[in-house]
């Protein structure tokens, strides 16, 4: 008899598992997930913001990309920060009155005529990035691919050209992982002062664009009172414009079909879709991403192969990979994270003209802090209308490459040590973060400020390397050996009296006899 119970048993386990061999729509199943090791060990990707708002390319006080948004705005009808006065003017004085001239009428001014999906994946060589993503859609809804479900897309209109499957077919040529990023969640609401004010998005002919016109007694209620404070009406229309039955099938439906035409290894969602009325949809397209890359033979159930990236409570911790923009992890996290971040300074993410791109020392700064932690960054570049790079930035894709090309040993295919920095000033420490390979036999330790002469680093110490454990010492990119010794106290090294000659970030290798004790 107990032999009968222990084969019946065995038997249902043998079909439970055969029978999650696809995920199914509940946060149950897609929590059974695992980031792919490519993905961890790639480090760093690059973006682009690239869209019909390239074309006026005007940040305004906040941001290029959402010159959609303000340009139908008047003063007074939202946070006076973000003064969307300063696009509202500027578009009746450059374009004309937003009734005669609406954000549509820029799509045919966006020609991308000088947009190369080869010089694109050049630069994502040469700055060392391991992946690309691709901006599929923004807040405007506009479709940068083939899409047979809107005629609002950059094939039909603009730039007459298919430009995801370009740059898929240029990304993986050069043996790079390929990504796409949606954002038209928030679409509905986007472009509400296009619907308050009466410009061209109560015309049904709009709604794939504008979003389903938003009518009474919806519009009655954000409508203001007279008199009434604006504080007072923001906090009473927080929230009153919700996404119809109609935007957010439409929003499934082209979020599948991007991923079915193109393959992307990462999907990126920005915010906007972590409200309630979306979860159904959310469920049902991680089900659909994870069980679709299962048969495009790139993983298996678990571990799909590919990566879909999530901002705020979108998906429960596990079943996806979480997104820090312009953040990040204040630890080490137990699984690989996502920062995204824009190589302008300010709000913009959008290409606009004047606006001051980062250094390329505080992005390597960005990127070693960010690899310490278990984390990869995605960087996000600000293309003109016309396909072209800005010269500030290709400057800085060459700077990165040539800093990665020296020293991306100590960010590429590593993990995190037992922690991840150790900060301090004068000669007995400094600010560094630590790296190891994946053998457990090197530990990288980064400088982000150069120090010449003795320093102590109290993190290391014969606890956490025991004595006799190390082999060399050295600074990568520099042939000689450093002296170094190692107590309780901390790993003391002499570096040279000179930089090494490339600038930035400067990580020592410490290489140990064998494999020890680290961190997972």
């Amino acid at each position: 008899m107990k032999r009968t119970i222990v084969t019946l048993f065995a038997m249902m386990l043998i079909g439970q598992v055969f029978a999650q061999k696809e995920y199914k729509a509940n946060w149950q199943s897609l929590k059974n997930y695992e980031a792919p090791e490519w993905y961890e060990d790639a480090k760093l990707g690059f973006w682009v913001h690239w869209g019909v708002y390239s074309v006026p390319a005007f940040m305004g006080a906040h941001a290029a990309e959402w010159y959609g948004r303000w340009m139908y705005c008047h003063k007074g009808q939202e946070r006076d920060f973000l003064k969307p006065e300063l696009v509202f003017e500027h578009h009746k004085t450059t374009y004309g009155d937003q009734s005669k001239f609406g954000y549509k009428d820029f799509i045919p001014m966006f020609k991308a005529e000088n947009f190369d999906a080869n010089e694109w994946a050049d630069l994502c060589v040469q700055g060392g990035a391991k992946y690309f993503c691709m901006m599929g859609t923004h807040h405007d809804s506009f479709c940068m691919w083939d899409t047979k479900l809107t005629k609002w897309n950059s094939v039909d209109m603009g730039p007459k050209r298919d430009l995801v499957g370009e740059l898929k077919t240029a990304v993986t040529s050069r043996g790079l992982k390929f990504g796409v990023s949606n954002h038209s969640a928030w679409n509905y609401a986007f472009f509400q002062f296009n619907h308050l004010n009466n410009h061209d998005a109560v015309d049904i002919a709009n709604q794939d664009l504008y979003g389903t016109p938003i009518l009474s007694p919806v519009l009655d209620t954000i409508r203001y009172i007279p008199g009434e404070g604006r504080d007072s009406w923001l906090k009473r229309v927080k929230g009153t414009v919700k996404p119809s039955e109609r935007d957010l099938n439409r929003w499934l439906e082209r979020t599948k079909e991007l991923c079915d035409l193109y393959q992307p290894d990462l999907y990126y969602f920005d915010w906007g879709m972590n409200i309630p009325e979306f979860e159904t949809r959310r469920r049902e397209f991680g089900k659909h991403y994870y069980n679709k890359a299962i048969e495009w033979g790139t993983g298996k159930y678990g571990n799909p192969g590919v990566v879909l990236n999530y901002k705020n409570k979108a998906f429960p911790y596990g079943a996806a990979v979480k997104d820090h923009e312009r953040g990040g992890e204040g630890k080490i996290a137990p699984m690989v994270w996502q920062t995204d971040d824009c190589v302008y300074n300010g709000n913009t993410w959008g290409y606009s003209s004047g606006v001051p791109i980062k250094s390329t020392n505080t992005i390597i700064d960005e990127l070693v802090d960010i690899v310490s932690k278990r984390g990869v960054l995605m960087l996000s570049f600000a293309p003109k209308a016309d396909g072209s790079f800005p010269e500030d930035q290709k400057r800085l894709i060459k700077e990165m490459g040539s800093w990665l090309n020296i020293c991306g040993e100590a960010i590429y295919a590593t993990r995190p040590w037992n922690v991840y920095g150790e900060k301090g000033n004068g000669k007995t420490a400094t600010n560094v973060r630590f790296t190891r390979n994946k053998a457990k036999t090197v530990l990288y330790t980064t400088l982000l400020d150069w120090i010449s002469g003795e320093i102590t680093i109290k993190s290391i110490n014969s606890r956490t390397i025991p004595e006799g454990s190390i082999q060399k010492v050295s600074l990568i990119g520099v042939e000689k050996e450093l002296d170094w010794k190692i107590d309780k106290y901390g790993f003391t090294v002499i570096l040279p009296k000179n930089k090494p000659v490339y600038n930035y970030a400067y990580p020592i290798r410490i290489e140990l006899k064998n494999a020890i004790e680290m961190t997972d």
